[in-house]
């Protein structure tokens, strides 16, 4: 899988014949789509988009221009990481990823629901600091807190039991990209283990999930795209390793 991320004049590659996702490598919302993917072990192709010169076809695929889309046959697209990972779960349907319960099923979407708060505080903290106010941080920590409540009252591994499912794939980009904050001087928004020993041991468990772990990128390296980001030069290929010369160094004669 190549890290480059494709720009306005590049050419769309060849339709390979399996399933293809357009995506952004530091996109939350893209990054569900992918571990979902991931956890059906469904073979894909991964396509990334430069979302500040984006290639003229993609929208062919995303009207909006927006990321994650999933090409599902040559030229058709549906777009959206709600409605594709709806559609992966009941195209693919194993493993499932939502439960047979249709109020359990209710009950995951609000966990998503009432956790946009503390999405929306990460990306003021992450890229909008001269808008943060001290409701911004209460915003976090009650978002945090609910889920947390959540998983005690669960009392599982994962929220969807003992392996993870659509709910838990849904929140853990943002739950990867919280633990960015504090290198970014947001020390405010630090996940505390004093405060937050469940949760902690709800994200250590998550980071072991193979699907994430197969995807899933450092807090050093979150900072490091946040930073060229809010610089206004963000650093899509920062991954890209295609261009870095691996020649070794010619020896020096004796």
């Amino acid at each position: 899988m190549s890290e480059k991320h494709l720009k306005s004049g590049d050419a769309l590659p060849p339709f390979t014949g399996k399933l293809r996702l357009f995506a952004m490598r530091f996109c939350p919302y893209a990054e569900r789509s992918v571990l979902v993917l991931n956890a059906k072990k469904l073979e894909y192709d991964l396509i990334f988009i430069d979302l500040d010169n984006k290639p003229e076809w993609i929208y062919s695929f995303s009207p909006k221009g927006t990321v994650p889309a999933l090409e599902y046959e040559e030229g058709k697209a549906i777009f959206d990481s709600n409605v594709i990972n709806v559609y992966l779960d009941e195209k693919y349907p194993e493993p499932p990823l939502q439960s047979s319960d249709p109020l359990r099923r209710a009950q995951d979407k609000l966990i998503v629901e009432l956790f946009a708060a503390a999405q929306s505080a990460y990306y003021t903290a992450a890229f909008n600091a001269q808008a943060l106010t001290p409701t911004t941080a209460e915003n976090y920590h009650k978002g945090l807190e609910l889920l947390q409540k959540e998983i005690e009252a669960r009392n599982t591994t994962y929220l969807s039991g003992d392996q993870p499912g659509l709910v838990d794939y849904t929140l853990w980009p943002f739950l990867e990209r919280f633990l960015a904050l504090p290198l970014l001087g947001k020390s405010e928004f630090t996940i505390e283990q004093d405060k937050y020993g469940a949760l902690l041991k709800y994200i250590e468990a998550m980071k072991n999930v193979a699907a994430v772990k197969a995807y899933s990128l450092a807090p050093d390296t979150h900072a490091k795209f946040t930073e060229s980001r809010v610089k206004g030069n963000p650093d899509y290929n920062m991954l890209d390793t295609s261009n870095v010369c691996c020649m070794r160094p010619r020896k020096k004669k004796e």
